[in-house]
Order: C-alpha cells, then sequence, then structure tokens
C-alpha cells in the first residue's frame, strides 16, 4: 500500500503540471483532471488501508508520498499566489485590509486567480508579517516564494503532529491524509499553521502553562482570528479562575503586540466581509438558501434570491452560536476529562467552518487536527476519516471546485442533510421523553 500511495502522489503531481493553469480546457486539461480523479482514489484506497499503523511508520509514509508534491505546481486552490501577492503588499506598506494585490500591482497578479485580486485580506497580522517575509526573501522569484510558504506550510504540520502526538501517542490521522497531501503539502493553506498554534496551545493547557498558552492562541488568531473558537474549550482545561485570566489576557496581549508591531490592527473585521459575495453550497446555511431562492426563481421572483441566501446565513450564525454555547457547556460538565473538552473543541472549529458563509475543504483542517489529538473512536473516528478522504474530491487541480458545477444539486443536497438532521433530533427528542 506504501508504494501505491506512492504511485498516486505521483500522479497527482502529473496531474497539476497538465491541468493546473486555470483558464484552460483542452485536451491537457481533460487528461489532467481524469488522472487528479484516479490519483485520489488510489490515494484515498491505500492511506485507509495504512491508517492503522504506528505513529512513527505513517510518519515515513507521509513523507515519502509527499516527495513528488514538492516538486509539482500547487494544486486544489491557487491561494499561495494570493499569499505571495499579499507579502508584497505588506512590504510596500499598504493596508492589506483595505487593498487586494492588484492595489501594487504585485509581480506575480498574473497568477492571482481574478476573483482575489482586489479583495481584501481577512489573514491576521502574523500571517502578514511571515508573508512579507518570503516575499522579500523571494526577490520577485515566484518559485522561490511557493518553496518558502511549502516550508512554512510543512513547519506547520510537524507542529500539528507533534502537538497531537503529546495528546495522545496512538493518532496520528493528519500525517499521510489525502487531505493534508492535497491542501497543505500541494496547496500549502495557512489553516495548518492555525492548527499547529492551537494545538499547541491545548498542550500547554493541559500542563497549566497558563501563559504559553494563552500565547500560543495568540499567535493562532494573529493567523486566522476564528482560531479563538478554541480558546474558550482550553480555558477549562486550566485549574483556576486566576490562570484562565492569565490565558486570556496573554492571547489578547500576543496579538495585541503583533498588530501594533505590523501597524494592522483589527480591520481583519471590515475585511471579513470581502469573501460574502461568493455563494456556494458547500457551506450549508449559503445552500440551503440558495435552494429557496432556486425555488422562488420558478415562482417568479428571481430578485429575491440574495435577500434569502442573506437570511439563510443570518440563522445559520444563530445556530452555530448555539451549538457553540451547547459544546462548550458540554465540555465545561466533563473539564476533567481531556478528551471530552478536545472533542468538543474540534468540533466548535468544524461547525464554525461549514456554518460559516462560505466553505472550503481546507477550512475543516484546524478542526480536524484537533480531533486528531483525542483518542478517536467509534462513529467520531469514521467520520473524520471519511472527511480527510473525501474533501479532497471537492477541488480539481487548476483550484476550480465541483461546488461551482454542482450549485442546483448542492443546494438541494444540503436541505435533505438538515431535514434528515432536524426529523432525528426530533425522534430523540421524542424517545427520550418517552424513557422519562
Amino acid at each position: 500500500m506504501r508504494w501505491l500511495g506512492l504511485a498516486a502522489s505521483t500522479l497527482l503531481a502529473l496531474s497539476g503540471f497538465l491541468a493546473g493553469k486555470p483558464g484552460t480546457h483542452d485536451a491537457a486539461w481533460v487528461t489532467g483532471v481524469c488522472v487528479w480523479f484516479v490519483a485520489l482514489l488510489m490515494l484515498a484506497y491505500a492511506w485507509w488501508h495504512l491508517r492503522g499503523e504506528q505513529p512513527r511508520s505513517l510518519l515515513v509514509t507521509a513523507a515519502l508520498w509527499s516527495l513528488p508534491l514538492l516538486v509539482a505546481p500547487p494544486m486544489g486552490a491557487l491561494d499561495v499566489y494570493a499569499y505571495a501577492c499579499q507579502g508584497q503588499l505588506f512590504d510596500a506598506g499598504i493596508n492589506l485590509y483595505e487593498h487586494g494585490p492588484s492595489a501594487l500591482p504585485c509581480t506575480w497578479l498574473s497568477e492571482v486567480p481574478p476573483l482575489w485580486r482586489d479583495t481584501p485580506t481577512p489573514y491576521g497580522p502574523l500571517w502578514f508579517a511571515i508573508s512579507g517575509a518570503v516575499a522579500w526573501l523571494a526577490h520577485g522569484h515566484l518559485l522561490v516564494a511557493v518553496g518558502l510558504f511549502r516550508l512554512v506550510a510543512i513547519l506547520g504540520l510537524v507542529l500539528c503532529v507533534a502537538a497531537a502526538h503529546r495528546l495522545t501517542d496512538s493518532n496520528a490521522v493528519l500525517a499521510a491524509s489525502p487531505l493534508v497531501l492535497v491542501h497543505v503539502i500541494s496547496g500549502v493553506h495557512n489553516d495548518i499553521l492555525v492548527a499547529g498554534f492551537v494545538l499547541t496551545g491545548f498542550v500547554f493547557a493541559t500542563r497549566d502553562r497558563a501563559g504559553l498558552s494563552g500565547i500560543a492562541f495568540g499567535l493562532a488568531a494573529a493567523v486566522k482570528v476564528t482560531a479563538l473558537v478554541a480558546l474558550p474549550f482550553a480555558v477549562l482545561l486550566l485549574p483556576a479562575l486566576r490562570r484562565r485570566t492569565i490565558s486570556v489576557a496573554a492571547t489578547v496581549a500576543t496579538y495585541a503586540l503583533l498588530a501594533a508591531v505590523t501597524g494592522h490592527g483589527l480591520g481583519f473585521l471590515r475585511a471579513l466581509g470581502a469573501t460574502a459575495g461568493l455563494v456556494q453550497w458547500l457551506s450549508i446555511p449559503s445552500g440551503v438558501g440558495m435552494a429557496a431562492g432556486y425555488v422562488l426563481r420558478v415562482a417568479g421572483r428571481p430578485d429575491a434570491f440574495g435577500t434569502v441566501v442573506a437570511a439563510a446565513r443570518t440563522i445559520g450564525f444563530a445556530v452555530l452560536a448555539a451549538l457553540l454555547l451547547w459544546l462548550w457547556l458540554r465540555a465545561l460538565r466533563r473539564r476533567t476529562d481531556i478528551d471530552a473538552v478536545l472533542t468538543a473543541a474540534g468540533l466548535a472549529m468544524l461547525a464554525t467552518a461549514v456554518l460559516g458563509p462560505v466553505f472550503y475543504a481546507w477550512y475543516a483542517l484546524a478542526g480536524i487536527a484537533v480531533l486528531a489529538g483525542t483518542e478517536l473512536t467509534g462513529r467520531l473516528r469514521t467520520g473524520v476519516h471519511v472527511a480527510v478522504v473525501a474533501l479532497p474530491f471537492l477541488t480539481l487541480p487548476d483550484s476550480l471546485g465541483l461546488a461551482t458545477k454542482t450549485k442546483v444539486p448542492g443546494a438541494f443536497l444540503d436541505v435533505a442533510l438538515v431535514t434528515a438532521i432536524v426529523v432525528r433530533l426530533a425522534r430523540k427528542r421524542s424517545r427520550d421523553r418517552a424513557d422519562a
């Protein structure tokens, strides 16, 4: 299976050379896409049969399977080119919360997908500093910039695996999974760095190192502010109110210091809305709103599409808030059980991803990484393993997502999913009442 996985990753790399350039739909692109899906199937099969290996053996496998992808162009998404341009803007003193890559313009602007060329950046000050350093070191050479960002992603993955090993020595689910190979080693997404800092924060919390835990969460939030979703769970692992206060204060101080040093304060609050114009069914609330909008179009009200999508997203935020509170209260009741707290935190981060207005496969990395720090068992273990295998199939090597080509069926799939969840919860509540 190890050699089958190596063959699969080699084919993935080949698909990147054939179909990695967006906007082309020639014979090479079609061939590359076919190779992409065949390779993903092979990789999924190989990983599924090797996932029970000892962590050390699985890490060796991960390194072996990563080799072909290290020399291939970025696949699954082209965000790394936007990262490089953001670094150039940062070095030029341009506020990234107000301007997109076209403001400079960036040296590599032609490589950035048109969607992101004028879009402000919602990332945190630490990521801006990292991007600026990479752009400065690359000195105009795009391949060097991509290589340096890959190095950052690999360091984030190493931090994840090391922290997860500190929390549980029986799980290395992240190591060689298709999700990591496609969206970390190849796609180079900064979500893996968020995951590494968050897991490190939990490690320090379990050892009553409140200040260090807070610093780790501050660093995570300074890459992506959504990392703060996990902080209320981490403080539950600290033994006293004073220690929890220290942790929160350290988080705030770390972020504030980085914001001051980089000159980027809380502007991310404005930039977070920059992607609101994207409407795709991978976000469950957006998908439900799209389905309602399609029905209204048939009924002669096409103008109501945007309104119902916005309303569905608002309801999604309300559901998310209630779910986060429920998960935190559940963790509070079991705060002496590290696995229970980590599980609740991982589920909270996943819920934040899929119930947000926009969802991409790599958004799940942080939540899955936190769950990888637990003793995964039962249906949760199966669900996580299915997710790390299935999520890469949502994207194509040239960064185009299948969601853009399956809008109507995907939207009604979300409606079916929500309906099934509501029915199941209603039946469970009825059974509980009957038992009482």
